[in-house]
């Protein structure tokens, strides 16, 4: 009887590189490759350590191979005599990235960083690098063994003969789907995640150390937000920093699923469920520092995106003078919230501030002789001696409900979230009118453009004189790099469209290893905070324009926002580009 022999498709260029490069050196075995193809855990450990498994090649040809098709110097140091490398050196990267991406520092002369790589997706690693240490990365590729020592050498306080090699024992199947992380994982994390604890060992520990990195990456930088993005090929991991999301190494494809259930079980939520959105929380500590994250999914084409809210309240100013006020705002501001009645709205866009503002204010008023209530959605942060209320639209509790319970509470201080709708709007009306000091938020360009807004919501003009005590429109804008920012001098006619002397000397963006090159580093606030006197009361009443009302804030001395925006700029804080980003000139 005939043997059957299965035919092996020829290699084309779409095939991974390393197996183009194994048959360049004529020893693809057709066999081992059709196990290869074949196995079903193909997708969930990396093409390289498949290849390992499968007997295609060893790990020293495989280094071999990737330093010849790229022209890049091999490291390959004898097994039985440590490297020349200092131990110091460990402190350059993070042991979390290196683990991760299996790389290690080898030297460093303050311009350019040699690191060992095993795989080509190392390589993208240089714009990371770069941002964490201001140098620039230059590969050497080395045997995945030769890494794993590199490893227990500058970050276990291993020894270089002793160190195990993971590269052929370690067992990839320790978390077949990491999709599987179960409950009592979850019993165990609680609510809080650990990251100066240890992960374990095995695969389940390469993807808990790929998360906490990127929590620890995010702490370091002072990102407000993380995004991990799903596309057909690849994903993308990128971290909002000052405003500007900016892009770093993502895990590989086949540790994006158990990254992604990695994350929902930290969060509390269904891991089987992809097909709806869902929310939940993750706390985080390092040391003594506690941050909360806010966790949100959302179904794409290709997958679940993540985006994590970070929300950081050591970060929050501990009084009003930190907020970046100038005098007049400041007077303005803590006289009206401490009036015994009335309504203040923050406005401006997702992100620029509001609810930092507000709980500053909150901050300022919590006393044992004050009752605060708030409703949020959702409460961003906790602070004791304030009643914070969650709402729950799918049991009935929206904003207009818990404001109709709050009356009943001998409430001395309100704060709505936001006034979504003129139910919402009219409650916070009566409220402000019977007693109660009202703070909310509202998305309006500017802070007078409010009074519009709420009367298109069918509130009576005669309320909202009654009521209004203070509009606030905020923005953040990049504060300069303090390392590299130059002086310039504005030009005569820039000088006197800004309302500013011709010699004013200002600054502008640069760029150094401080701030990653971006010229900013932090964000500013500025603010239009109109207080609510008797002319525009009246101006009010009888239904004046916008423009009208803003002209006789500025006649009283108050700042619209471009003008204080040009103030920050006049100060060196910020570019004057910066500020025409964000604020429409006047």
């Amino acid at each position: 009887m005939a043997t059957t022999i299965t035919p092996v498709n020829p290699i084309t260029a779409s095939d991974p590189l390393i197996i183009r490069l194994i048959q360049k050196m004529d020893q693809l075995d057709p066999d081992r490759l059709m196990d290869l193809w074949s196995s079903p855990n193909r997708d969930e450990i990396t093409i390289e350590e498949n290849v390992i498994q499968h007997g295609l090649a060893d790990e020293r040809q495989i280094a071999e191979a990737y330093s010849n098709h790229y022209l890049m110097p091999l490291f390959d140091p004898p097994a039985d005599s440590p490297p020349p490398v200092d131990p110091s050196i460990a402190s350059v990267l993070p042991s979390r990235l290196c683990r991760d991406h299996l790389i290690a520092p080898l030297s460093d002369d303050g311009q350019t960083l040699e690191v060992a790589v095993f795989a080509p997706d190392s390589l993208l690693l240089s714009d990371e690098i770069k941002l964490l240490t201001g140098r620039q990365m230059r590969p050497l590729f080395a045997p995945l063994s030769v890494i794993e020592r590199l490893l227990a050498v500058l970050y276990d306080d291993g020894s270089w003969t002793d160190a195990v090699t993971s590269a052929n024992t370690a067992s990839f199947e320790e978390v077949e789907d990491a999709e599987e992380l179960d409950d009592e994982e979850s019993q165990e994390t609680g609510e809080i995640v650990h990251l100066d604890q240890a992960p374990p060992p095995g695969r389940d520990g390469r993807i808990i150390r790929y998360v906490n990195g990127i929590f620890e990456q995010a702490l370091q930088t002072g990102a407000s937000d993380i995004h991990i993005e799903p596309y057909e090929e690849a994903c993308r991991v990128r971290l909002r920093i000052d405003g500007v999301l900016a892009e770093i190494t993502p895990p590989p494809m086949a540790m994006l699923n158990a990254v992604i259930s990695r994350l929902k079980v930290l969060s509390k939520m269904d891991i089987a469920e992809k097909r709806v959105p869902q929310d939940g929380a993750i706390g985080l500590r390092s040391g003594d520092h506690r941050v909360d994250m806010r966790v949100n999914t959302c179904p794409t084409v290709y997958g679940e995106k993540i985006v994590m809210r970070v929300l950081d309240k050591s970060a929050l100013p501990h009084n009003l003078g930190m907020l970046g006020l100038d005098e007049r705002q400041y007077k303005d501001l803590t006289e009206s919230i401490r009036s015994p009645h009335g309504l203040m709205l923050v406005t401006g866009p997702t992100g620029s501030g509001k609810s930092t503002t507000l709980y500053s204010c909150l901050n300022a008023l919590n006393d044992h002789a004050t009752n605060i209530c708030t409703v949020e959605d959702p409460v961003e942060f906790k602070f004791s001696g304030i009643n914070q209320v969650q709402t729950r639209s799918k049991v009935g509790l929206t904003f207009a409900d818990a404001l109709r319970s709050f009356l009943r509470q001998d409430p001395d201080v309100i704060m709505v979230g936001e006034v979504r709708d003129s139910e919402t709007a009219g409650i916070c009306m009566r409220a402000a009118l019977t007693g109660h000091f009202v703070f909310s938020t509202l998305h309006t360009n500017d802070a007078l453009s409010s009074v519009t807004r709420l009367q298109d919501m069918g509130i009576e003009p005669f309320l909202l004189a009654s009521t209004l005590r203070l509009l606030v429109a905020q923005r953040l804008l990049r504060r300069l790099c303090t390392e590299c920012k130059e002086p310039c001098q504005l030009d005569a006619e820039t000088a006197a469209r800004y309302d500013v002397p011709a010699d004013t000397v200002v600054f502008k963006a640069n760029g150094c290893a401080r701030c990653r090159d971006t010229g900013y580093k932090g964000r500013v606030a500025v603010f239009e905070m109109i207080r609510i006197n008797r002319e525009i009361r009246e101006m009010i009443q009888r239904g004046a324009t916008v423009g009208e009302m803003q002209q006789a804030a500025v006649d009283d001395g108050m700042k619209l926002l471009a003008q204080s925006a040009v103030v920050k700029v006049v100060a060196g804080e910020t570019s004057l580009e910066e500020a025409l980003s964000l604020c429409e000139s006047h």
